[in-house]
């Protein structure tokens, strides 16, 4: 109570959350053409899925309904150069989490938004925790990126955000999911309402991805040929894919892409498994999409993920996907796709095995996409638009 007092006395002005601003919450009525005002926050530009899906929002949303803006802590990382340059960026300089509370709710009061938006758990947990010293009309809308009860054990606070989710998600005006897994956490473990709860798929740019995959990219020679990507954490189990790779023939080879805080770990482990040349780390690349195109199959030996960018972007290029039940969607997308396009694996033997059944295609064309239509780039961008105007106008969502 100390902090939101002082946090309410503190600025220049005294805090008014219902006096007028031009292009707040308060210059919004049913007959006022100006656009919507949302504030996205990210902590930084790190080459990651939700830094991909918000930097996909910023770019698609309709300018004449919406004036996006984003708040960073640190304006570093892969990912900068994607920010559309008509963004207003507001970049705070500083990557710790609680020397940027502070300049990021002097940047809430200033703006005014009528909508703030957070996809990363506890940026949303903070969001949530002083949303009383928001401007009164101002809607927080959090996007959950993983499933909960998997990601969070893995994170620093694990608990503490466990118990701020526990206390505080029920405050969100939506809560954006990415799988079923997720949504019926939100339901049961967390006290989300239904009628706050919607499921939005990640934003994947099929036509891009399909042109710039024209020029394939496969590792000449025989043999299967498999690649993996993502950020080189523990969430992301490659150090299953490796042991798995030891029982594969020696003409297979697995490509590895991708840089984070395991590199050398994994390294190591390639070295002790004597994998040798079939085992490739390529590092980070931005675009892989003739990667995608030229191999034989990508694997996804995720421990938790809610849904993983690199199988929709597989998918769109015609490749198979082999993948763990953890990471998230793809229990959904299992659903409406043959098994030879999405197999699931549940244990280290299973994955082995899926691997070893398949084919080397050394195939001269981008196969047809297998993609399901509603991860569509502009599809998507449509029904958060629409999420948006629900949350203000006091809507329910769809039910889950």
């Amino acid at each position: 109570m100390i902090f939101l007092h002082r946090l309410a006395r503190s600025g220049n002005e005294p805090f008014d959350a219902s006096a007028p601003k031009t292009g707040g919450v308060s210059m919004i009525s049913s007959g006022d053409r100006q656009p919507i005002p949302i504030l996205f926050v990210l902590p930084n530009f790190r080459a990651g899925g939700a830094e991909r899906v918000v930097l996909a929002l910023l770019r698609l949303l309709d300018r004449s309904r919406f004036a996006p803006e984003l708040v960073v802590f640190d304006g570093r990382g892969e990912f900068a150069e994607l920010l559309p340059s008509d963004v207003v960026l507001h970049d705070i300089g500083v990557p710790r989490l609680r020397s940027a509370v502070w300049p990021l709710l002097r940047i809430i009061r200033k703006r005014r938004p009528a909508v703030v938006f957070s996809s990363h758990s506890y940026l949303s947990v903070l969001l949530l925790a002083v949303r009383a010293v928001f401007p009164a009309k101002t809607r927080i809308i959090v996007r959950e990126p993983n499933t909960p009860s998997k990601s969070l054990p893995d994170m620093s606070y694990g608990k503490v955000l466990d118990l701020g989710y526990r206390a505080l998600l029920g405050r969100a005006d939506v809560v954006i999911c990415l799988n079923s897994l997720a949504e019926k956490e939100m339901l049961s473990r967390y006290r989300v309402t239904a009628s706050r709860l919607v499921r939005m798929a990640n934003p994947v740019a099929v036509k891009s991805l399909r042109q710039a995959a024209t020029e394939m990219i496969r590792v000449p020679g025989p043999g299967l040929r498999l690649v993996a990507a993502g950020r080189l954490s523990y969430s992301k189990g490659f150090d299953r894919l490796l042991e798995a790779m030891v029982r594969m023939p020696d003409e297979s080879i697995l490509t590895l892409y991708g840089a984070g805080p395991e590199e050398e770990n994994l390294k190591a482990l390639a070295s002790r498994l004597s994998l040798g040349s079939k085992v490739r780390f390529a590092g980070f690349e931005r675009q892989l999409a003739p990667v995608l195109a030229g191999a034989d199959a990508v694997i996804v030996p995720s421990r938790f993920e809610g849904m993983p960018n690199i199988v929709l972007e597989t998918l769109a290029c015609g490749t198979s996907v082999v993948s763990t039940p953890e990471a998230g969607g793809v229990i959904d997308l299992v659903e409406v796709l043959t098994p030879d396009t999405l197999a699931l694996v549940s244990s280290q033997a299973e994955l082995v095995e899926a691997m070893g059944g398949l084919k080397a295609d050394t195939h001269a064309s981008v196969r047809p996409s297998r993609l399901p239509r509603h991860f569509e780039e502009q599809h998507v961008v449509s029904h958060f638009e629409e999420i948006v105007l629900r949350a203000l106008a006091g809507k329910e969502m769809p039910c889950p």
